[in-house]
């Protein structure tokens, strides 16, 4: 799985989210139909410092060798969602208006047995 961390600007919470039920939304759900995902979830966190994230953004992969081709699939997605890449690449300089991210981690569940 992936978790991003996202910080929204003061104020901008609610154009953010909006942005999440929208386009994001329609990205993952793009996603999960090619079988690029198994499921994507938005987190809400108190930030405990103005470092600290108020959203997370965690998207599920079956495996490790899901995300082989990320930028393609990536590409593709944003093509069928957005229209085109240079459409989705100002739409994600638009959003550093309204939140800030501050990181991502890929990582995997341990089954204990």
């Amino acid at each position: 799985m992936n978790v991003a961390m996202i910080r929204t600007v003061d104020g901008k919470f609610d154009d953010y989210m909006q942005w999440l039920d929208t386009t994001w939304k329609a990205e993952q759900e793009a996603a999960k139909k090619a079988g690029y995902i198994q499921s994507y979830e938005v987190l809400m966190a108190t930030p405990q410092g103005p470092n600290d994230p108020d959203v997370l953004l965690v998207i599920t992969y079956k495996n490790w060798a899901a995300l082989d081709d990320g930028l393609k699939k990536g590409d593709e997605i944003s093509k069928k969602v957005e229209g085109s890449v240079s459409v989705a690449n100002q739409s994600e300089a638009d959003r550093s208006k309204i939140r800030r991210v501050l990181g991502s981690q890929t990582m995997q569940v341990a089954r204990l047995k």
